[in-house]
């Protein structure tokens, strides 16, 4: 999740990454991600926003892919810790629910009774995406210094990918050791299969290393993002990837 603030005074806009799975459980085919969008008000408990869905796109390859809109949700958070997404697709799948959401990482900058403070660090977190040529392909990182960690989610496609519809989309996790100050990060790559949408891990699903990467932040709006895959559906694939910043560089970050 990551919230832009002061789009306007008072105003300001949530951007959601959702990775998950279809309905029916199987490999890689089965991954599905989404991303999320709609404003932010001060003062409202509450966030409605616009589910959309990115198809047809091939691996860190043209063509640019369109957003279309499969739903709504809303979007809400008890402590800096606890939220709730709740959601209704209208794609035709007839799904709709509720998920209880718990931060992944250790709070950095949000307190609840003070202005937040301000990290250099953790302000290289957000979205990030892969050009023009590419958009609808990019990462949403999270630097978290007091735990000493850096965790990134890839959102991408199959090779070939472009003519698969809803089957070619592709997701990753990376994980690595991050120090204060640290602006290159050597990680692991993970793919995750055999899970569902929206329902308790289900005893196939696995998690495993199928590759190693690094990203270097060269700035507080540009970075990039080198892969060696090993295993999975990309094996044997390696290459750099120019990322840009999605939204305008938070206060506080520093080069």
């Amino acid at each position: 999740v990551q919230v832009i603030p002061d789009q306007s005074p008072g105003n300001g806009l949530a951007f959601v990454s959702w990775f998950t799975f279809d309905t029916v459980i199987g490999g890689a085919e089965r991954q599905r991600w989404y991303t999320l969008q709609g404003p932010l008000v001060a003062g409202q408990p509450n966030a409605s926003l616009t589910i959309y869905q990115n198809t047809g796109g091939s691996f860190n390859a043209p063509p640019a892919t369109d957003a279309h809109e499969v739903g709504t949700a809303t979007l809400s958070f008890s402590t800096c810790s606890n939220g709730n997404l709740s959601y209704t697709f209208t794609d035709g799948s007839g799904r709709t629910g509720a998920m209880q959401l718990t931060r992944l990482l250790a709070i950095v900058t949000c307190p609840v009774t003070t202005p937040y403070a301000r990290n250099a660090d953790f302000a290289l977190s957000g979205s990030w995406y892969a050009g023009a040529a590419r958009s609808g392909q990019g990462f949403t990182a999270e630097v978290a210094p007091n735990a000493s960690a850096f965790f990134l989610s890839w959102f991408t496609y199959a090779p070939n990918g472009a003519n698969a519809g809803a089957t070619g989309q592709r997701w990753y996790t990376a994980q690595g050791a991050f120090t204060p100050g640290l602006r290159t990060i050597p990680v692991q790559i993970y793919e995750t299969t055999g899970g569902m949408f929206n329902t308790p891990k289900p005893p196939g699903q696995n998690t495993v290393v199928v590759g190693a990467g690094t990203m270097a932040f060269q700035s507080c709006s540009a970075a990039t993002f080198s892969y060696n895959f090993i295993g999975g559906t990309n094996s044997g694939l390696s290459g750099l990837i120019n990322l840009s910043r999605v939204g305008p560089t938070p206060p506080g970050c520093t080069q």
